[in-house]
C-alpha cells in the first residue's frame, strides 16, 4: 500500500509539474490600461516615462507633479500633509522605500516631495518621495515614502 501511495504522489507531482501556463493576453492588456488610468498620487503604481522625455527628465516630472493639488492639504497615496504634519489614513499601512514589486529595478532618481512629522508620533518623519526606476531598459516613475523614526525616544501616548 505504501508503494502505491508513493507512485500515486509521484504521478500527481509529475502531472502538475508538466502543466504549461496559459497566458491570457486580454488580462495583461486590461492590467496595463488600469495602470495608465491611475492618478498621480497612487503609491506603488509606476508609470512609464516616454523615451522623448528622458532627455529632460526634470521637466517631465514637474508636469506630472502639477496634476497633484498644491494647496494645503496635499495628499500622496494615503498620507495627507497638512499644517506641517503627516496624517496616515487609519486603514492604511505604509512602507519605506520603493514599492515591493519594483525592488529588483535600479533606482535612477529620487525627489523628496514633502516631509513632516507624523501627528501621532512626532519622532517619526514621513516623506512623500518620487522615485524613477529602470526596469528592463525602460524608465518608470512613481510615488513612495521614506519613513525615518528616532526609536530612542518614547512613543507619546
Amino acid at each position: 500500500m505504501k508503494k502505491f501511495s508513493y507512485i500515486l504522489m509521484f504521478a500527481l507531482f509529475a502531472f502538475f509539474a508538466c502543466q504549461t501556463d496559459n497566458t491570457n493576453f486580454e488580462n495583461l492588456d486590461t492590467e496595463a490600461t488600469e495602470l495608465k488610468r491611475s492618478a498621480a498620487t497612487d503609491v506603488g503604481v509606476f508609470k512609464p516615462i516616454p523615451k522623448n522625455a528622458v532627455k529632460n527628465l526634470d521637466a517631465f516630472l514637474d508636469t506630472q507633479l502639477r496634476t497633484i493639488a498644491k494647496s494645503d492639504p496635499v495628499r500622496y497615496g494615503c498620507v495627507t500633509f497638512v499644517d506641517g504634519y503627516a496624517f496616515i489614513d487609519e486603514d492604511c499601512t505604509i512602507t519605506s522605500g520603493v514599492p515591493e514589486r519594483y525592488r529588483d529595478c535600479d533606482i535612477q532618481y529620487v525627489r523628496y516631495l514633502e516631509c513632516a512629522p507624523n501627528y501621532y508620533n512626532p519622532y517619526c518623519i514621513i516623506c512623500a518621495v518620487m522615485f524613477v526606476v529602470e526596469c528592463d531598459d525602460e524608465l518608470y516613475w512613481g510615488i513612495g515614502y521614506d519613513i525615518i523614526c528616532d526609536y530612542s525616544q518614547p512613543v507619546p501616548l
